[in-house]
């Protein structure tokens, strides 16, 4: 594995986060230039993917050398950790918006999917403590804990027969679509808003590829290339009302299309691969990588977890400031420029300080 490649995962991580960073601030007017705007999918396909691309890039080596589950255990621990990063995460963002709540007079807790946890504090904790609570827009971490608890079998499997692995997957995101209404058959029963079962099919497509770049990565074939364009223009006409040309478009061709992100729809997948094929086949990665703002990315990439964090609570500020005093596209840009330069920031603090371990080692 080259460090060109680990820099490309490092740097569409880090643009990926830029974008949920943006697009978890509801009316912000950066919003309606991110790619959700333009296709069936959006950043957290791409976030999911990256993850098992990065996983499989850092231990695939170690599942093909026959040590089994037992290389699995940093992928446990590091599972664990996480738990604990979203418990905290989520502690401080109650923390906002019950702060929030004081000062502006309205109800915030409720409005970020906290209504049943407030009324009942002692089950809220409880359904936050096993995951069955989650506060919106705070809830793809414990989908992260599942996928990295799952990621040792994969890695088993698919250091053995990648396209054995994949199929097991897809067998599983049938059966998790399949039986997904009968376990949400309950009204007041809590529900993951990224169903687990099914994203992992997302992930696994992941692991697949990183498994996969040792013996030069995807094909790149022509016809292919061509096709995955042509789809993903389409899907830019139809997600943006043919550019506002034919109001109500993407209305009617939900009716149609399996599109549902909670469960995973087909289309979005579909939607994925074939921008992500563009994205590999066209060279944007090294076109990029000539530009001043490739390293800037690169380094939020490299930090994801505190960078995912700290962004996750500046998108809540930033959306409680738009709806309360704040509501104007030009301090929309503002906000978002500070944000994305302290996210900047505090990278390059977490960078030097592993730098400086690493000379201390």
């Amino acid at each position: 594995m080259t460090k060109t490649r680990l820099d490309a995962i490092d740097f569409w991580r880090g643009v990926v986060l830029s974008i949920i960073f943006v697009n978890h601030i509801p009316g912000n007017i950066l919003g309606a230039l991110t790619p959700r705007n333009f296709g069936f999918s959006d950043a957290s396909e791409a976030f999911v993917f990256i993850s098992g691309l990065s996983i499989a890039v850092a231990y695939g080596r170690k599942f093909g050398d026959g040590r089994g589950f037992s290389a699995g255990k940093p992928l446990i621990r590091r599972a664990a950790r996480l738990y604990l990063v979203h418990l905290a995460l989520t502690a401080a963002a109650i923390a906002l918006l019950f702060t929030a709540s004081s000062v502006s007079g309205r109800e915030w807790l409720p409005e970020f999917g906290c209504g049943a946890a407030c009324q009942d504090p002692a089950r809220g904790v409880w359904g936050f403590l096993i995951l069955a609570e989650q506060i919106s827009y705070f809830n793809i971490l414990p989908l992260y804990v599942v996928l990295l608890v799952l990621a040792p079998l994969l890695l088993v499997v698919g250091a053995r027969d990648r396209v054995a692995m994949l199929a097991a997957s897809f067998a599983l995101y049938v059966a998790g679509r399949w039986f997904e209404p009968a376990l949400r058959a309950s009204p007041d029963q809590a529900a993951w808003y990224f169903n687990p079962a099914a994203w992992q099919l997302m992930f696994a497509m992941g692991v697949f590829t990183g498994l996969s770049l040792p013996e030069g990565g995807p094909t790149h074939r022509r016809s292919l290339y061509w096709l995955a364009l042509l789809f993903s223009m389409v899907a830019a006409v139809v997600v943006s009302n043919a550019g506002g040309l034919s109001p109500g478009l993407v209305d009617r061709a939900g009716e149609f299309l399996d599109w549902n992100k909670s469960s995973l729809g087909t289309v979005r997948i579909i939607a994925f691969v074939a921008l992500a094929y563009c994205i590999y086949c066209s060279g944007m990665t090294e076109r990029l990588r000539r530009l001043s703002i490739y390293p800037a990315f690169s380094l939020l990439g490299r930090n994801a977890l505190p960078v995912f964090c700290v962004a996750s609570l500046l998108s809540a500020l930033g959306q409680i400031l738009n709806e309360c005093w704040l509501a104007s596209p030009v301090l929309d840009v503002v906000f978002v420029a500070a944000g994305l330069c302290a996210l900047l920031a505090i990278a390059h603090v977490l960078e030097g300080r592993r730098e400086t371990r690493w000379a201390a080692a």
